[in-house]
């Protein structure tokens, strides 16, 4: 049942189909995704009796998406390696070159250009190794608190379980990148090019803004779905040493 007291994560954890109502209200379901529904449409000012009634309306629509909620855990985790670190080592080459060229073709009349583009260098920067963490770091503990959890390996008094303070510092990786994201939406009028933009200038955009949907979903994931249930991994695990 969802109501205004209802978090914003809870709803699109349970019912993923939701996201596009968010996305369309620019609610923030990820890092933002503690917030209680009346709170959310408070900072936006939107009725949310009405964003309630178009949530239900949405959810009765089929879809066909994973119940991550449901997925095992290494199941989740190859999951958001395979379709969101892949996408984003996949785009960010082809979104660099459009930002380039618009920089230095339309920079001087349009000076925010040099803005996001130096925004999304950061952010590239950042979320390679924000990935390089998760995938030699954190993925393999929790991997590994999961066999520990069925049986599949021992643990005894002298292993070191850091999953929370690992996640801890990614956490705040998504705090930081979901804003700077917020920031480059701001620079670029939620991502519509300026009238009579050329090609190019509006395939940035256009990319830049599956990138940022890409990015959300991504958070989401992992802050309201995979590091809960990674921190109640170790917490059972440290119970039976």
């Amino acid at each position: 049942m969802i109501n205004q007291k209802t978090s914003v994560g809870d709803i699109v954890k349970s019912h993923f189909q939701t996201i596009k109502i968010f996305d369309d209200h620019q609610i923030d379901f990820c890092c933002g995704g503690k917030q209680s529904l009346l709170e959310a449409c408070a900072e936006k000012s939107i009725d949310p009796n009405m964003v309630i009634t178009q949530l239900k309306e949405a959810i009765k629509i089929p879809v066909c998406v994973p119940k991550f909620d449901e997925m095992p855990v290494s199941e989740l985790i190859q999951y958001i390696k395979e379709k969101h670190h892949s996408y984003v080592r996949e785009q960010v080459p082809i979104i660099s070159k459009f930002l380039n060229k618009i920089e230095q073709v339309h920079g001087a009349k349009h000076s925010e250009i040099a803005v996001v583009n130096a925004h999304f260098k950061e952010s590239v920067q950042n979320l390679i190794q924000h990935m390089g963490q998760e995938e030699t770091e954190l993925f393999p503990l929790i991997e590994n608190l999961v066999k520990i959890k069925n049986g599949e390996s021992v643990a005894n008094s002298s292993f070191e379980i850091d999953a929370k303070e690992s996640i801890s510092s990614l956490l705040n990786d998504h705090e930081n990148e979901g804003a700077r994201f917020k920031e480059i939406s701001r620079l670029t009028h939620s991502y519509h090019p300026p009238e009579g933009a050329c090609t190019t200038f509006r395939a940035a955009y256009e990319n830049l803004f599956a990138f940022e949907k890409d990015l959300y979903r991504h958070i989401h994931l992992e802050n309201n779905i995979l590091f809960p249930k990674a921190i109640h991994l170790e917490l059972d695990v440290k119970k039976n040493i």
